[in-house]
């Protein structure tokens, strides 16, 4: 693991960590693909070796002020509001001054207007279906692969200031005060995200 000053979390990084960061994530997949012959018999992703199986939701194991950087690509939409805000609060917690949150999640604004603008008859199911906040089959194995609730800027924005950071503003791809931004967040996901970054 890095030294101190030098930790940087990804949280919720799927199968996509990447090197010199402490990788995060919570699917029950990561310890069935790590048994003999998981991967092959339960189907699991490849979970890279470095990944680490931790729910964030209980607490963040690492001390006060001790973290440079934190980065969460669509992870928060998975949590409830409650569950969300106290993720970010234990991320106010461990950063140290001058580090920097980076939250990545579905931009509710943007389905909202690409509704508005579609025309189809059924629209409106297309908008309720592409929101994901309803359960399937895969949460037998996984509860939380669905989303349990959608941001907007606003409510991001205000979420961050309730877990204590001063000055969280929207961002875009690619701009941020964390250097290896390239290299963690994902192009893929640009049309449909929200960014949002705080200092503490």
């Amino acid at each position: 693991m890095a030294a101190a000053a030098e930790v940087k979390l990804n949280i919720g990084c799927g199968t996509s960590g990447i090197q010199g960061w402490v990788n995060i994530d919570n699917s029950p997949t990561i310890l069935l693909s790590r048994l003999p012959f998981g991967r092959r018999i339960f189907r699991t992703p490849d979970w890279p070796p470095d990944v680490r199986r931790l729910d964030v939701r209980k607490r963040i194991p690492f001390p006060d002020s001790s973290v440079l950087y934190i980065y969460s690509s669509h992870t928060f939409e998975h949590f409830t509001y409650g569950e969300s805000l106290g993720v970010a609060k234990e991320c106010f917690r461990v950063l140290r001054p001058g580090g920097a949150l980076r939250i990545v999640v579905p931009d509710l604004g943007i389905a909202v207007r690409e509704y508005l603008a579609d025309t189809d008859p059924k629209a409106s199911h297309r908008f309720l279906g592409g929101l994901l906040l309803t359960g399937n089959v895969r949460d037998l194995l996984h509860p939380g692969a669905h989303h349990k609730q959608m941001f907007d800027a606003r409510s991001l924005v205000h979420m961050l200031r309730e877990a204590g950071f001063s000055a969280p503003a929207v961002s875009a791809f690619g701009s941020s005060c964390i250097p290896e931004i390239a290299d963690i967040e994902l192009a893929s996901r640009r049309s449909e995200s929200l960014y949002v970054e705080s200092v503490r």
